[in-house]
Parts: C-alpha cells; sequence; structure tokens
C-alpha cells in the first residue's frame, strides 16, 4: 500500500488473504490516519489526535485485511454509541480497504472488488450481532461497496462542518434572559435538558466533570435565575481545534438563545486561542443545518450510515 510501511511482528498471516481480528490499536491509529490523508474526521467523538489510548478506553475493536501477508486495510467498530444508537447493534466506525470502486452501467463490479466485499461480508456473518451499522464517509468507496453488496438500508447521514475564527463577535441576548458561568448544582438541570433536548440520559455528576474540565468553558442561560439552556465549548487537545455541545429547553426554542450561546462560546473559543471550530449534526437534521449555515459554519465531510440486519 502506497505511503503506508507496516512490519509483521510474526510470520503468522504470510501469505494471507483476508480480515483478521487485530489488537495492534497502533497500526490502527496509522492506518486510520492514513486513510482519512488529513481530512476532517470523526471518530468515536474525536476530531483530531486519535491515538491507542483513546481506541482503548473506547473499548474498540478492530481488524486488519491482509493481501499477501501485507496489511492493506482495516476495521474499527463498537457497540452503537453517539449521534445514532441502536440497541444491540454494532457499529462500524471505520472500514477501509482498496478497491476500484468502478461499476457497470447496470451496476456489475469488477470481479476483484467482489472478493474483497464478500471476504468482508465473511467477516461481518461470523459475528455475533444480529444487528450491524456501517458508516462510510462520501469518499469510502469499499465501505460503500460492502453496504451496498449486503444491501444494507441507509438511515441517516452526519456531517462534519466547520467555522473558522478571527475575531471576537456581539453578543445580543433576548429580552429576559441572562448568560452566566456554570455554577455548582446546575448539572442537575443541565442534564434534565440534555434528556429532553436529545432524549437520552446523561448523569449530572458526568455533565459536572465535563463542564468543569481545564479546557472547558460552559456557559448557561437563565430566565428568572432558572437554566434554560447551555452550551460547553470544549477545545481539543491537538492544534486549535475545538467543538461544543449546545441545548436549549424545548419550551424556550424560537427566541434566539441558540444563536446567543453559540456567539459567546466563539468569543470564549478565541479567549482560549481556537482557531476552527467543528458542528456536527445529522444529515435529516434540517433545523440544524439552517442553524449552523446562518452562524458561516460550512460543511467538510458527510458519513452515511447504513443498517444491515442478519437473518438467522
Amino acid at each position: 500500500m502506497e505511503g503506508f510501511e507496516w512490519k509483521m511482528s510474526s510470520n503468522l498471516y504470510v501469505g494471507f488473504t483476508g480480515w483478521a481480528p487485530s489488537k495492534d490499536l497502533l497500526t490502527v491509529v496509522k492506518l486510520c490516519r492514513f486513510f482519512n490523508r488529513r481530512r476532517v474526521y470523526a471518530i468515536f467523538d474525536e476530531y483530531c489526535g486519535l491515538t491507542s489510548d483513546v481506541l482503548f478506553k473506547k473499548q474498540a475493536k478492530s481488524w486488519l485485511y491482509y493481501e499477501d501477508g501485507r496489511v492493506k486495510g482495516f476495521a474499527l467498530g463498537r457497540h452503537s454509541q453517539g449521534a445514532l444508537r441502536m440497541r444491540g447493534a454494532f457499529a462500524f466506525e471505520e472500514v477501509w480497504a482498496p478497491c476500484d470502486g468502478v461499476s457497470t452501467e447496470l451496476g456489475c463490479l469488477s470481479e476483484d472488488d467482489i472478493e474483497k466485499v464478500n471476504r468482508f461480508r465473511e467477516l461481518i456473518e461470523s459475528m455475533e450481532e444480529n444487528l450491524i451499522v456501517i458508516r462510510a464517509s462520501v469518499d469510502n468507496s469499499f465501505a460503500h461497496l460492502v453496504a451496498r453488496t449486503l444491501k444494507a438500508n441507509w438511515i441517516n447521514g452526519l456531517v462534519l462542518a466547520e467555522r473558522k475564527l478571527s475575531e471576537k463577535v456581539e453578543v445580543s441576548v433576548p429580552k429576559g434572559f441572562r448568560l452566566r458561568t456554570f455554577k455548582s448544582g446546575d448539572e442537575n438541570r443541565i442534564a434534565r435538558i440534555h434528556k429532553e433536548v436529545f432524549g437520552e440520559n446523561f448523569s449530572p455528576m458526568r455533565y459536572r466533570i465535563w463542564a468543569t474540565a481545564s479546557n472547558c468553558r460552559t456557559i448557561v442561560a437563565t430566565k428568572n435565575g432558572f437554566p434554560v439552556g447551555f452550551i460547553i465549548a470544549e477545545k481539543r487537545s491537538c492544534g486549535s481545534l475545538g467543538d461544543f455541545i449546545i441545548a436549549v429547553d424545548p419550551s424556550h426554542h424560537r427566541k434566539g438563545l441558540g444563536s446567543t450561546l453559540l456567539q459567546a462560546a466563539f468569543n470564549v473559543f478565541i479567549d482560549m486561542n481556537v482557531k476552527k471550530v467543528i458542528a456536527d449534526y445529522l444529515m435529516l437534521n434540517t433545523p440544524a443545518h439552517h442553524f449552523y449555515q446562518k452562524h458561516n459554519f460550512r460543511p467538510k465531510r458527510t458519513y452515511n450510515y447504513f443498517l444491515y440486519g442478519k437473518k438467522h
């Protein structure tokens, strides 16, 4: 594989062609960087600085793809987390292997591509999980071929959008609301807002740890002293990249609070020397598209999600 060098630590896979489980997380990280080729990525909620420690903490499972004993691709996943959660599903976050990706007018693939896809099908069929989610960035031909061959159903997509920061912006606070920094006890209300907005449980203690981390700044919107929205601005460990989580109590939607919180976070990011901010949102979330376009976020990469149910 041009541009990627990997030395086998044993002769176990000499001459082998196919997929094999691997605990060599360092090699998997190198392959992630190689195949993503400096493009913006989202892997296990990380946008940069992916390490083997991160994969270990996320309880990731990985496989390497060999051709004649040489590493040519990899797969990486865990039980579903993040933006798309499906009970019992195993989610492949990354599935890469070299392929032609070309089909005829009738949709026929090359024999070489068919063989590679069928080998990955064998891997999936050997797994105990009945529900499989395959995620494929739009530039990942192999993962899309796998989803197509399996006749997996497209279920949604994830958009990564980016905005560059250069100078602070004016923050306009809607009448009747105020902004302040995080206070002890806010975590209880923030966790409830999270549940109302995202439909999932996130413990107050986890929010408290997140909101008060040294690389985070938390802004709370209040009405009559009561928290009704929040944003946590987080500076990532690599470079000058930042991201955030934002939520407003549904009873206070369409009042401009989201824009107010985001504007305030931009200024906080500049104070933290963040130059670029990443927003991620589901493709079928039309209000999110409009919201982030309004605030000058530009899509940088898109992932498709496919669901495959094994029949027994």
